[in-house]
């Protein structure tokens, strides 16, 4: 059922590996800050933009595996999907303790904390309808890959120019 879906996989799967990278660069951005502040943005969002980009990197790996049925590709992304949202949930109760530069706004509330629980959602309701064989599992798995890039990208944009401010205080 996924066959057709290679190329955007492929696409979306090299953009979260090498996302992952460049979250490496950010923190290295944030190693002149005070260590309580490079620790709460690295649990706070950097962390999960791990998570997102990651995700995003697993779940394309799951779809170009050559598997005889939907079954175990469903099974792994329901997996996925329940993990990652019980950690979206931990992860939102830990940034309303901490008052982040980046998430001040509406918009930002919204890409930061639902964004990655409903892409999580996505994917569950995805997976049961690929093992189910439902004509729109694919597009389901998808957009939860497109949600998770598009928040993980959108979250570290917001803490990158949070760190280059904090960098930039005397």
């Amino acid at each position: 059922m996924l066959e057709g879906w290679s190329n955007f996989f492929i696409t979306t799967g090299a953009a979260g590996g090498t996302l992952l990278g460049l979250l490496f660069v950010v923190v290295t951005l944030g190693s002149g800050l005070p260590t309580a502040r490079k620790l709460d943005i690295a649990h706070a969002s950097l962390t999960p933009a791990l998570y997102s980009f990651a995700s995003v990197l697993l779940q394309s790996m799951v779809v170009l595996v050559p598997w005889q049925s939907n079954l175990p590709s469903g099974v792994i992304f329901i997996m996925i999907g329940i993990g990652g949202l019980i950690y979206r949930i931990q992860a939102v109760r830990v940034r309303r303790t901490l008052h982040l530069r980046a998430i001040q706004s509406n918009l930002d509330r919204i890409i930061h904390n639902l964004t990655p629980i409903l892409a999580s959602v996505v994917l569950i309701y995805g997976a049961a309808a690929l093992i189910a064989g439902e004509p729109g599992a694919p597009f389901a798995i998808a957009g939860s890959t497109t949600l998770f890039l598009f928040s993980g990208i959108y979250r570290t944009w917001g803490e990158t120019l949070a760190l280059i401010e904090l960098s930039a205080l005397p």
